[in-house]
């Protein structure tokens, strides 16, 4: 009996161990300062806005006295473009959450600004369940599961199982749903739709198609959206299709660049009567970052005072600061905008209608 009782306290002291091995790891962050990173566009469309962004940050900051929940706060920011990008770049954006994930100090990240780009760094930082505040991502999926795409739920963001995202600027779902009420309210039959190569211009697309469903418009032609170094040629090839398409409005959904100005203005030209939705409504606020440095200032400070009192609320403490943030009343930006610009016309003539997936260059069969 004697010599059993050895193997019996080395088998209790495994199974301590292998009880210890459930137990959550701790997410307080220890040290002096606690550090939160930001995801800005420092070159190309939004190289103005990121930089504005990042002014408003450091101001919040710098109205706090630099320090939150008893520590100091410094700000790192990261550039999310690199030399000769447009717009962002997903390994320079998943670069920066990663280090803002390796960092022991980070208690937050502020980002991104652009359309799409938090799919990339949003599932690096959840799992550090680092808070994680975006000044101006509208991408649905994000939060919630999108109309039209069944299989891309948010689950797959946050492989924590904490959701740890917030958001200053609605979801494009509801864009979306303006977007078709206002289709069939003008009794559009023949629809159109531009859409670009980015996550979230997929994404808007799918949502109206799914919510279309089997309803009006009964017929609805899919083109891709001409990408910034593409020819100009292939904008007049665009115009020509959607001519021969003769849709009675348009739904373009693209970043905003020299090839989009330019389709939307020979659609102006060629079909002057065609109702144009120019959305989603990140769309038309992502055009006004671009030129409004206020804009894209406030949205910086109100995402860092968010984040701010969520430390002031809850300690060094990244899981705190997350369940901090849910239950604070979320600011109202004051640059929200409309749901989509409308260039509003007379449907077409009395042309019978083209039949659905007309071909030519740019053009999927729906």
């Amino acid at each position: 009996m004697r010599r059993a009782l050895p193997l019996l306290f080395a088998v209790l002291a495994a199974s301590i161990v292998a009880c210890g091995d459930d137990e959550p790891e701790s997410t307080r962050v220890r040290g002096d300062t606690l550090t939160v990173y930001a995801s800005v566009p420092a070159l190309g469309a939004e190289a103005r806005a990121g930089r504005a962004a990042e002014v408003g940050m450091r101001r919040a900051l710098a109205e706090a006295g630099g320090e939150a929940g008893g520590r100091k706060v410094r700000l790192v920011s990261l550039p999310s473009t690199r030399p000769g990008d447009y717009t962002w770049d997903p390994g320079t954006v998943e670069s920066n959450a990663a280090r803002a994930a390796d960092d022991p100090t980070t208690i937050a990240y502020i980002g991104e600004l652009d359309r799409g780009a938090s799919a990339v760094s949003l599932p690096v930082t959840n799992r550090e369940q680092i808070l994680q505040v975006s000044p101006a991502d509208t991408l649905t999926s994000l939060t919630r599961r999108p109309p039209g795409r069944p299989r891309a739920g948010p689950e797959r963001y946050y492989p924590s199982e904490l959701q740890t995202f917030v958001r200053l600027l609605p979801a494009d779902l509801g864009a979306a749903r303006r977007a078709v009420a206002d289709l069939r309210a003008g009794g559009i039959r023949r629809l159109a739709i531009v859409t670009g190569d980015g996550i979230a211009d997929h994404e808007f697309e799918a949502m109206l198609l799914g919510l279309i469903g089997t309803g009006q418009p009964h017929t609805v032609d899919r083109f891709a959206a001409p990408d910034q170094d593409d020819d100009p040629d292939n904008v007049g090839d665009l115009a020509n299709d959607l001519v021969e398409a003769n849709p009675q409005a348009i739904v373009y959904v693209a970043v905003d660049s020299r090839p989009t100005r330019a389709v939307l203005a020979a659609i102006a030209a060629r079909l002057p009567s065609v109702t144009l939705i120019s959305g989603p409504a990140a769309a038309r606020q992502h055009r006004l970052l671009a030129r409004s440095a206020r804009c894209a200032r406030m949205l910086g400070h109100e995402a860092m005072r968010l984040t701010l009192a969520a430390i002031d609320e809850a300690g060094p403490d990244r899981r705190a600061v997350v369940e901090a943030v849910k239950a604070a009343p979320k600011p109202v930006s004051a640059c929200r905008q409309p749901a989509a610009a409308h260039a509003r016309a007379a449907a077409r003539g009395t042309r019978s209608p083209a039949p659905a997936g007309v071909p030519g260059r740019h053009g999927r069969r729906s």
